[in-house]
């Protein structure tokens, strides 16, 4: 099993990254855990085994500004940004 790294903010279609998280192709991930506070993600399986995934530093460096653009930045502006996100995943179960 690979957990997969997506930026939505660039591509949401292609990951930026791919990393296994189970030992055997047979286990099932069961579980995913975001820390909120650190760049840290735990993925336990149905064998009861258990993976912490630290996410790069290069992988969190933030897009670069385009000439002109004025960028928002704070909590607010992410939380705008899960919300949305968050919609988007709601609607498509709705319709399925």
């Amino acid at each position: 099993m690979l957990a997969h790294v997506f930026d939505l903010a660039i591509n949401k279609y292609e990951a930026i990254c791919n990393q296994p998280v189970a030992a055997k192709k047979k286990n099932k991930i069961t579980h995913v855990q975001f820390n909120p506070i650190h760049p840290i993600i735990i993925v336990g399986d149905d064998r009861g085994h258990i993976i912490c995934l630290k996410l790069s530093p290069n992988l969190r460096k933030m897009p670069k500004e385009k000439k002109g653009q004025e960028v928002q930045k704070g909590p607010a502006v992410e939380i705008a940004k899960l919300d949305k996100l968050l919609n988007l995943v709601r609607e498509v179960k709705i319709k399925t």
